[in-house]
């Protein structure tokens, strides 16, 4: 399956050596991964406006898997939010709120078992779904997700840098995925204390971008707006700490 192999991938590029190190006995990341994607399809609920399905996963794990995950929790629950927003995209399913996983310890479990609780949880004022339920959806082929058609304009992306109003600097945003954070091997670096080392990426999912926060500390906004993930349209504004950033199209 598509959305199973590119998270492993993700997850490996991520957390490089720990990954082989970590995951090498007992549970594997791609369990928990395959079970959220059973817990969507068991889950889902038809309304009135489409399909909705549970974005809340709490899994409780034994006690020497939650330990030997204590060192990748971070990245690896962000992967694991990841895999609900992609396997809703490419079914056209929708969602509540953000995706969220969660992480508890029960001693009772022995090593390898773990169990799953998927529930709906409503997100914030402001918090848009990455999909409509029930909206057509046109596939990217070789990407794995599909996108709303017309969710964007044609025409190279770019990334202004904004201070006091006016426009700093532009960075191209060319790549398949466009890092941003304060590390000097980001695609666009943000001098900004209240950055994270990598904060937010910029993916080009078929003709549309998607701005995806990282797990920062601080949040990423979008027109003020603060957004785990959000389709983006030419104007919009992202913050990043106290640092602006204006998306564009051609």
């Amino acid at each position: 399956m598509g959305i199973l192999n590119d998270f492993e991938r993700r997850l490996e590029g991520t957390i490089e050596g720990i990954f082989a190190k970590a995951f090498r006995t007992g549970l594997h990341p791609v369990e928990l991964a395959t079970r959220i994607l059973k817990e969507m399809e068991a889950g889902k609920t038809v309304g009135v406006r489409g399909v909705w399905v549970p974005n809340h996963y709490l899994f409780r794990l034994s006690s020497p898997d939650f330990e030997r995950f204590s060192d990748t929790q971070k990245a690896l629950r962000r992967e694991l939010e990841s895999v609900v927003t992609d396997g809703a995209r490419e079914r056209g399913w929708g969602l509540v709120g953000p995706p969220e996983v969660e992480f508890e310890e029960d001693e009772s479990l022995k090593q390898g078992a773990f169990s799953c609780e998927a529930s709906l949880v409503e997100g914030p004022s402001g918090w848009a779904p990455p999909v409509e339920p029930g909206a057509p959806v046109a596939s990217v082929p070789g990407a794995g997700v599909a996108v709303a058609p017309g969710g964007s304009t044609d025409g190279p992306a770019t990334l202004t840098l904004m201070h006091e109003g006016a426009a700093a600097r532009t960075f191209a945003v060319q790549k398949e995925r466009t890092t941003v954070g304060r590390l000097p091997e980001c695609d666009v670096v943000v001098d900004d204390p209240g950055a994270s080392r990598h904060h937010a990426e910029i993916r080009r999912v078929g003709s549309a971008y998607v701005v995806n926060d990282l797990g920062s500390t601080n949040g990423t906004l979008v027109n003020d707006a603060r957004v785990t993930e959000q389709a983006l349209a030419d104007g919009d504004r992202i913050t990043i700490g106290n640092t602006v950033l204006e998306f564009r199209r051609g």
